[in-house]
């Protein structure tokens, strides 16, 4: 028990580094270096870089899974369920980045799968909660799957530091804007105002201070 501790502890160390760096570019010492500890003390917890590497997507795979029990608890309003899928997207878009899934695609094949299927079986509870939106009348009626990859697609571009020199915009005010955008693409006109975007504000705040750390 001890043991298993201890590892959640120094992976949660070496999760930032495996979320900016290329799994080539880590060895063991550079691993040891980022959880605090010596090389001897990091084989006493970890055989391999593979094991450490397997612990961490085991670790992604959790989050994926775990995102979104909220939007699917019909005692919640539609419109709080729909600013926590917005939140859980861009959490999941900072947490499972393209360099990670790339190098993964690339070297762990079979890490990568199970990755992609935890986010697919996302989609699809994101899909049935949108469904059912619809049907109670809430929100629009369109493709929610198209409306889903949307977060996949536009908010890698928003939280890639590029994108903010490019389009002169700050990383805060994209978002909120873009959560503005798909906020007017979902819910009925005569429904906007039941969306209080007061505390989705603060959250967004404290998602960009863990970026920038």
């Amino acid at each position: 028990m001890k043991k298993l501790e201890n590892q959640k502890s120094y992976i949660d160390k070496i999760k930032p580094v495996l979320r900016k760096s290329r799994f080539s570019q880590i060895n063991m010492d550079d691993m040891a270096r980022h959880m605090d500890i010596s090389k001897v003390t990091l084989y006493k917890y970890f055989s391999s870089k593979d094991e450490i590497i397997e612990m961490f997507v085991d670790h992604c795979v959790e989050f994926l899974r775990n995102a979104d029990g909220e939007p699917l608890n019909e005692e919640v309003p539609f419109a709080k369920r729909f600013q926590k899928t917005y939140e859980q997207s861009l959490k999941c878009v900072i947490y499972v980045p393209d360099i990670l899934l790339q190098d993964l695609r690339e070297v762990y094949p079979a890490l990568f799968d199970k990755l992609f299927m935890a986010q697919q079986t996302r989609y699809k509870n994101l899909q049935r909660f949108l469904e059912s939106g619809m049907d109670h009348g809430e929100f629009n009626r369109i493709n929610a799957m198209l409306f889903i990859v949307q977060d996949e697609v536009v908010l890698r571009h928003i939280v890639d530091p590029a994108f903010s020199i490019q389009y002169d915009l700050t990383l805060k005010q994209s978002l909120l804007d873009f959560y503005t955008l798909k906020k007017y693409q979902i819910f009925k006109p005569e429904l906007l105002a039941k969306a209080d975007d007061t505390e989705l504000e603060e959250h967004i705040t404290q998602i960009i201070q863990t970026i920038s750390r």
